[in-house]
């Protein structure tokens, strides 16, 4: 049964017209928009849901989430060991049939207990594990052109920050909250079993190939890179470290919340609950211009300078959030947060 799995697998390879590592990237970049259910702005627009459902408090669903977003972290460790022993190939199906699983689970929550556990499990499998799996497969096919496809492949959250709050709110009035996450749960078994299974493959060494398509690389014939390289011990021994650290947690904690709490943030203003949800779409489009423009202005500009500019958008958006009244406000601050989240 090996043998032929790996005969089937070679022919695909071999197949395919073009480097195979393309191919790679289009599975993964469809495996980073179908962990959609398990990002904040996908939780986010059930919020009200659980509230109602569950008697409880909008801050202790966002403790909930918070605290099933640290344990999902806590075990990231765990599949990366699994990825190293078994390959991506075999991994992306286990993370997949469990994020498909975990988010129809949330559907059969009876309490905020099964909540959080079910939020646990979408954290873990989706945006920790899915991303990890997907990055990997990913790096095993490109070297030189690392950074670039890995870029690509991150422009791919925002088509999920595009599609899945409209979806999720679509899901609910149709089948309600219950129902919304059965239909989430089947879609991802549905899209990224068969993407998986088919075509995410390991090293290219296995298939004859190298990574970026190269031909000479026995030959010594390509151009090495020369870079600097620094352990995380002697990371941690500069300033800079803790200084960018520090300022991307808080970074990333802030945003965390905006995003997570934008629909509540509008209704609280007088704002619709269907303008909030349209609203990531702005957020959606926003976010590729500032990683697209980030990018360009990192080979300009110094990295420390950047995060100034970053904070001072981030601060600005936070004084925004206080005064909002209309619409054309409300797309701004959603605008705003976008370019953070995507620089």
């Amino acid at each position: 049964m090996s043998t032929y799995t790996s005969t089937k697998s070679s022919r695909l390879v071999q197949s395919i017209p073009f480097f195979y590592g393309w191919v790679i990237l289009a599975a993964g970049t469809i495996g980073v928009i179908i962990m959609g259910p398990s990002q904040t702005f996908t939780v986010g627009v059930f919020i009200d849901s659980f509230i109602r459902e569950f008697g409880v408090s909008r801050s202790s669903v966002s403790l909930i989430y918070g605290l099933a977003t640290m344990g999902g972290s806590l075990l990231l460790p765990v599949t990366g060991r699994l990825v190293d022993r078994y390959g991506a190939s075999r991994m992306i199906i286990i993370v997949t049939l469990g994020l498909g699983l975990a988010t129809a689970s949330i559907g059969l929550s009876q309490g905020v207990i099964t909540l959080f556990l079910g939020l646990l499990a979408v954290r873990y499998f989706g945006f920790g594990s899915m991303q990890l799996v997907v990055n990997n497969a990913i790096a095993q096919w490109f070297i030189r052109r690392r950074g670039m496809v890995m870029g690509i492949a991150g422009l791919s959250l925002a088509a999920g920050l595009f599609i899945y709050p409209v979806l999720a709110e679509f899901l609910i009035n149709r089948f309600d909250w219950r129902g919304a996450w059965f239909v989430l749960g089947l879609s991802v078994w549905l899209i990224m079993l068969p993407v998986g299974w088919i075509f995410i493959k390991d090293k290219p060494e296995q298939y004859g190939l190298h990574p970026d398509g190269d031909t000479d690389v026995l030959t010594g014939l390509s151009p090495q890179i020369s870079e600097e390289n620094w352990t995380l011990a002697e990371a941690r021994q500069t300033g800079a470290f803790w200084i960018f650290a520090a300022a991307l947690s808080v970074m990333t904690m802030i945003m965390a919340g905006l995003v997570f709490h934008q629909i509540s943030l509008f209704e609280a203003r007088g704002l619709s609950r269907e303008f909030g949800v349209m609203a990531f779409n702005i957020m959606a489009i926003t976010s590729i211009i500032g990683n697209l423009g980030m990018g360009a202005l990192l080979d300009r500009y110094s990295a420390r300078l950047l995060l100034s500019g970053v904070l001072f958008l981030l601060a600005a958006t936070l004084v925004l959030v206080q005064v909002i009244t209309t619409p054309l406000q409300g797309f701004i601050f959603t605008g705003m947060v976008g370019l953070v989240s995507g620089s």
